[in-house]
């Protein structure tokens, strides 16, 4: 079983591969939860014989549904998709439109997909006329994705004929094509690992709840293998010597917030990359406090990583570890421990920006195991800025 409770099991669906098992036969025969499993794994795994009942399933309106589109994406799948559209009920379409949309923000666009898209605007359009039932906004944002020179247009046109479409998300869709030439943000949810696209249905972890604020949390059953030095079944670091319970640990001084938001690191990063600083920041400041006993500025790199790889997925629910992890968060922290070496409020040097560096080298080393393609970029943006 794949699922538990309606939710997907993420390490048993990671597990599963063709061709030890028949995952076209597995899909054909599941339904719900477990047919949505039995979607990722064929997408993961480029099962290309699950893509008649993959189709199939883009007519469900649930999880399944979801899942069918994301696996057709993934595989790259556009005939499919596209001949899913014009004879289609609304939530096969629906689907469709977010596969296609999948397709665009991982590169695999055919020359005429675009093309494609306009003739379906104007068909939904129709539709909306004569059923009230037209997708004519689902069909605009793959195109948002592809950046299409006349987006704006077609977007007026669907204000002056779809009185029920969300005119705020199509401005905001407008505003991101026009700053960046596609829809940037689309592209980074739609290109994440289907753990992150699918993390409020996954089953929780065994052994993992959210830490209460003065307990030292447990280490985790079942976490990935931590990056070379950290030992995953031992103590965390500073673990064996803990301070009395409300005892502001002793060593580095607390950091200076307000100071990091005005400093040259803070504003070099893009806005996303801002927000989750400020965001998390404070809550790993406190995290590093609860669980390691000392504070933020006075950790090592193999702290900070352990902090980042044994702490987080405990205390915080799957879907915002992906969050803390992503990597706009790393390149946050990275500034966050630029800005405390050169303050001089670290007091080990540079060894946050170190640990940020050992925690992307595994994620990357996690990428490669999985045989994801087109994932998250965790590369070094300093070796990115480095002369070739």
């Amino acid at each position: 079983m794949l699922t538990h409770n309606d939710r997907l099991i993420a390490e048993e669906i990671a597990a599963t591969h063709a061709p030890e098992v028949n995952v076209a036969e597995q899909l054909a025969a599941a339904t719900g939860a477990e047919a949505a499993a039995w979607a990722i794994v064929a997408g993961q795994t480029a099962e290309l014989a699950a893509l008649p009942t993959l189709v199939t399933l883009l007519g469900e309106d649930d999880l399944a549904g979801q899942a069918a589109a994301w696996a057709l994406g993934t595989l790259g799948a556009e005939d499919a998709l596209r001949a899913a559209i014009p004879g289609g009920r609304i939530d096969a379409r629906q689907n469709a439109y977010h596969g296609l949309a999948t397709i665009a923000a991982r590169g695999k666009a055919s020359a005429t997909l675009a093309a494609f898209l306009v003739e379906r605007i104007d068909a939904e359009i129709e539709r909306t006329r004569t059923t009230g039932s037209g997708l004519a906004e689902q069909a605009i944002k793959a195109l948002a994705v592809l950046g299409h020179p006349q987006f704006a247009d077609l977007a007026a046109k669907i204000i002056d004929n779809d009185r029920f479409c969300d005119r705020y998300e199509l401005d905001r869709l407008g505003q991101a094509v026009a700053n960046d030439g596609r829809d940037r943000h689309a592209i980074t949810d739609l290109t994440a690992p289907w753990t992150t696209v699918f993390a409020d249905h996954l089953a929780p972890t065994p052994g993992i709840a959210a830490v209460p604020a003065a307990e030292h949390p447990p280490a985790p059953e079942a976490a990935e293998a931590p990056a070379a030095d950290l030992d995953p079944a031992g103590p965390l670091p500073g673990e064996a010597d803990l301070p009395p319970e409300g005892e502001v640990p002793a060593g580095g001084a607390p950091v200076d917030w307000k100071a990091f938001t005005e400093s040259e690191e803070f504003k070099a990063l893009t806005p996303q990359a801002q927000g989750l600083a400020q965001q998390l920041g404070p809550m790993l400041e406190q995290l590093a406090q609860q669980a390691i006993r000392a504070p933020l500025t006075d950790l090592s790199g193999q702290e900070f990583a352990a902090l980042l790889i044994q702490v987080l997925p405990q205390a915080l629910q799957p879907q915002h570890v992906q969050m803390a992890l992503h990597p706009y968060a790393l390149n946050g922290y990275q500034a966050l421990g630029k800005f405390l070496h050169r303050t001089g409020a670290a007091t080990q040097g540079d060894s946050i920006v170190q640990g940020v560096k050992l925690v992307r080298t595994q994620l990357q080393a996690q990428m490669r195991r999985s045989g994801m393609l087109g994932g998250p970029d965790y590369s070094d943006p300093d070796e990115a800025k480095a002369p070739a």
